[in-house]
C-alpha cells in the first residue's frame, strides 16, 4: 500500500484563502509537477507553517495525500530570496516568472524542465542581476521548454537564410519573417532589428551566465519584450496579470525599462 505521506522540493505559484483559516497552495514541484495542496489553519495567529505559505517560497514541503487536495503538514526553507523581496522591481518580477510558470504547466505532469528554470530565475534576481533580462531570458527558455521555440535562425514562412536587414516578427506564426515573405503577405507585421534578433539569438542560446552579459539600451530592450510578451499571450491566449504590474513600476519616477 502507497504510504500516504510524501516530501517534495516545491516553489509556491501562488496561494488562494480557503474559509476563515485555511489557505490553498499552488506548488511548483520538482518531481511531481504542478500540485494544488490545502495548509489548514495557516492564517491562524502564531501557525506554525505560515511562513512557507507565500508566493516564491522554495523549500522541501511534507505532504500528506487527501481525496481532493493533498495536505500540507511539515516544510524546510532552502531559499529565503530575502534581497528580491526587498525590492519592488525584483519582486515584480519574481511574480511574472511564477505567473507564467503556472500558465505554462498542467497538474501533476512532469515539469523538472520548468522547475529549473523557475528556480533559475528567482535566484538571480535575488543575486540583483536586471529584472528585464532575467524576465526576457525567462521569456525565451520558457517557451522553448514547453515546445514553442520562436524561430529566430531562419525565416518562419519559408525557411530562407534571415539577412541582414529589416526582418519582421509574427507571434502568431511563430518567429522571425524574412522580408521577402512579408512582402507577399500583404499585410503588416512589427519590425524586427537586426540588434533584436542578433540579442533574441545570443539570449536562447545562452544560459544565464552568459545571457547576463548582454548590455541593451532602452528602445531595443522595449522591443525585444514587445515580440516576446506577443509570444507569450500566443501560447496563453490571455494577458499576463504582472506584466501590467510591472509596466505600472515602470512609469514611476526613476524607472526605465533597461535591460541590464
Amino acid at each position: 500500500m502507497a504510504s500516504r505521506s510524501y516530501r517534495t522540493e516545491a516553489i509556491v505559484l501562488k496561494t488562494l484563502d480557503l474559509g476563515e483559516a485555511d489557505r490553498i497552495l499552488t506548488l511548483l514541484t520538482r518531481h511531481f509537477g504542478k500540485v494544488r495542496v490545502v495548509a489548514k489553519g495557516i492564517r491562524k495567529p502564531l501557525a506554525r507553517l505560515a511562513g512557507y505559505a507565500e508566493p516564491l517560497t522554495h523549500g522541501t514541503f511534507q505532504l500528506a495525500r487527501g481525496r481532493n487536495l493533498d495536505v500540507l503538514t511539515g516544510a524546510e526553507s532552502r531559499a529565503h530570496y530575502a534581497t528580491l523581496r526587498g525590492d519592488l522591481v525584483s519582486i515584480a518580477a519574481g511574480w511574472y516568472v511564477a505567473e507564467l510558470a503556472d500558465r505554462f504547466t498542467a497538474d501533476h505532469l512532469p515539469a523538472a524542465p520548468i522547475f529549473d528554470l523557475v528556480e533559475n530565475a528567482l535566484r538571480h534576481l535575488d543575486a540583483g542581476h536586471g529584472a528585464a533580462l532575467v524576465c526576457r531570458w525567462f521569456d525565451l527558455h520558457l517557451l522553448d521548454r514547453s515546445g514553442f521555440r520562436p524561430e529566430v535562425i531562419v525565416c518562419v514562412n519559408c525557411s530562407g537564410s534571415l539577412v541582414e536587414g529589416q526582418n519582421a516578427w509574427s507571434s502568431a506564426a511563430g518567429g522571425a519573417l524574412c522580408p521577402s515573405c512579408v512582402a507577399r503577405a500583404g499585410e503588416s507585421f512589427a519590425q524586427l532589428s537586426l540588434r533584436a534578433l542578433k540579442s533574441l539569438r545570443y539570449l536562447l542560446a545562452s544560459d544565464f551566465a552568459s545571457a547576463s552579459r548582454l548590455r541593451v539600451d532602452a528602445p531595443l530592450a522595449a522591443e525585444i519584450e514587445r515580440h516576446l510578451r506577443g509570444s507569450v499571450h500566443q501560447v496563453i491566449d490571455r494577458d499576463v496579470v504582472t506584466a501590467r504590474f510591472q509596466d505600472e513600476i515602470a512609469r514611476l519616477p526613476r524607472r526605465s525599462p533597461v535591460l541590464a
